[in-house]
């Protein structure tokens, strides 16, 4: 015969399971790590389920329970801040717990104490291995090697405007005698939560096209769990890639996030950016005030030098002009007289020399105009007789000759115009808009602007004009054609 089987109810069994439990754990407590998944908190007290994993897979699950009054003893001794920081999905924890078993609700692990210093160090091991992803990639440094602007006037603001490190910010920066006219585009965004990381990095991106001179990011002061979310590997990317220097104001105490380590500046808080910011411009009003005097300074001394050299070379130049003067006045006179002598004695010489040349060549030339005189008169005889035959042979053939030659011209001209005329004729008529519209083609506008001048958009109202009709339509979809050129 077989074994006779022993049957137990759940109730039996559970109730097994719990006074084993309770013998063998009620007087222990268990330090463990794992990480947080969910959160509920209700009338105090928080209902946490908790996961552990290896190589990506969960390996263990749970859930656990902090009292309320097991939650205020814990925010005691670690403080608020600290212990709402920490208890956030995601995050790893160190906790001291007691293992219970209860059966209707199965085993709960019951939280007695949280050790942050768990949670921090898991925040510093996640930060180094940003900076040493960063640094692999080469893009670490981007940020050190943008200039910064001397003077900072427009502005792409980041950060949460209900806080209030955003409001300290603007009004340092604008409550101020020195420079306050400056252009701030602000790009609002959470700064804790979930959604944060992609709305910083978002904003980011936008601000890095905008026109400005500098990015500033900005975020009051909170616990190193509040602050982990600028150790994120996507907004130190972000700002790494950023076209625009990026100035952090992240309020901190001691560590810098990886937020301040890849950019271009960081200050402690957001009030310490703004000063920056003004006193930069302040300094450089003092610098060129300096510079001014220091310009008209230097300018007034150069010139009461410049002045005495002058007066130096003015009155050399005066002296050694005179000189000059007097010496090549004596050396004028003496060659002008010279000259005078030299030239009497050559206008004596050439005149005696031209009154020879005069006789000889008056009687020569009387000579020539003689034989000269009776060589033209037979010959203007001559011409006379040739001109009068050829006139009257000229008179008779000339006018005929040029009225057939303007009759020919002008028929030549006429024809000439009467063909370039029906070209334009012809030309108007394929141009006409009437007949192309006769043809099959349409005329299509948006806004009386034609299509093709224009960016076409859904939802635009598009008049077209057909040879019969004006059609009014709405664009639903437009799609761009690239034409080929084949010719």
């Amino acid at each position: 015969m077989s074994e006779e089987r022993k049957i137990y109810s759940l109730t039996q069994l559970n109730q097994s399971f719990e006074k084993h439990i309770w013998e063998q754990f009620s007087q222990r407590d268990f330090w463990i790590t794992a990480e947080l998944i969910k959160i509920n908190q209700k009338s105090g007290h928080f209902y946490i389920e908790l996961a552990d994993s290896a190589n990506d897979k969960t390996t263990a699950r749970s859930f656990a329970t902090i009292w309320a009054s097991t939650y205020s003893t814990i925010v005691n001794e670690i403080g608020l801040k600290e212990t709402q920081s920490i208890l956030q999905p995601g995050n790893k924890v160190l906790i001291n717990v007691k293992i219970e078993f209860h059966t209707i609700y199965g085993l709960k692990l019951k939280i007695r104490a949280i050790d942050p210093a768990y949670s921090y160090g898991e925040i510093e091991r996640k930060r180094q291995e940003v900076i040493k992803r960063l640094k692999k990639e080469g893009i670490y440094d981007l940020q050190k090697e943008l200039r910064l602007p001397t003077i900072i006037k427009r502005i792409a603001l980041i950060g949460s405007p209900n806080t209030s490190g955003y409001r300290d910010f603007q009004n340092e920066l604008l409550v101020n005698h020195d420079f306050n006219n400056f252009v701030i585009k602000e790009f609002p965004v959470r700064v804790q939560g979930d959604a944060a990381v992609k709305e910083i990095v978002a904003a980011i991106k936008d601000a890095s096209n905008h026109d400005a001179d500098v990015i500033v990011i900005l975020r009051g002061g909170g616990s190193k769990m509040d602050l982990a979310l600028f150790d994120d590997y996507e907004i130190s990317k972000a700002i790494c890639h950023s076209r625009l220097p990026v100035l952090t104001g992240i309020g901190h105490e001691n560590d810098e996030v990886v937020a301040d380590l890849v950019a271009r500046v960081t200050f402690i808080t957001p009030t310490a950016v703004a000063r920056h910011i003004h006193y930069a411009i302040s300094s450089f009003k003092e610098i060129m005030r300096e510079l001014h005097d220091k310009s008209i300074q230097m300018s007034m001394q150069l010139l009461g030098e410049s002045k005495e050299e002058f007066t130096h070379y003015n009155n050399y130049l005066s002296h050694y002009s005179r000189e000059l003067i007097h010496f090549w006045r004596s050396t004028f006179q003496e060659q002008e007289y010279e000259i005078v002598q030299k030239s009497r004695t050559l206008l004596y010489e050439g005149k005696d020399s031209l009154a020879a040349l005069s006789h000889r060549t008056s009687a020569e030339l009387q000579g020539l105009v003689q034989q000269e005189g009776s060589s033209l008169e037979r010959m203007l005889d001559r011409i006379s007789d040739l001109s009068q035959q050829q006139v009257e042979r000229e008179k008779d053939m000339s006018l005929q000759q040029v009225l057939s030659n303007i009759q020919l011209l002008s028929q030549q001209l006429i024809d000439r115009e009467r063909i370039v005329f029906g070209n334009q004729e012809e030309l108007l008529a394929l141009l006409n808009p009437l007949k192309i519209l006769e043809s099959g083609y349409t005329i299509s506008t948006i806004d009386d602007e034609d299509v093709k001048n224009r960016t076409v958009k859904p939802g635009d109202e598009m008049k077209t004009l057909a040879n019969n009709y004006l059609i009014t339509s709405k664009v639903v979809s437009t799609k761009e054609i690239k034409h080929e050129n084949n010719g």
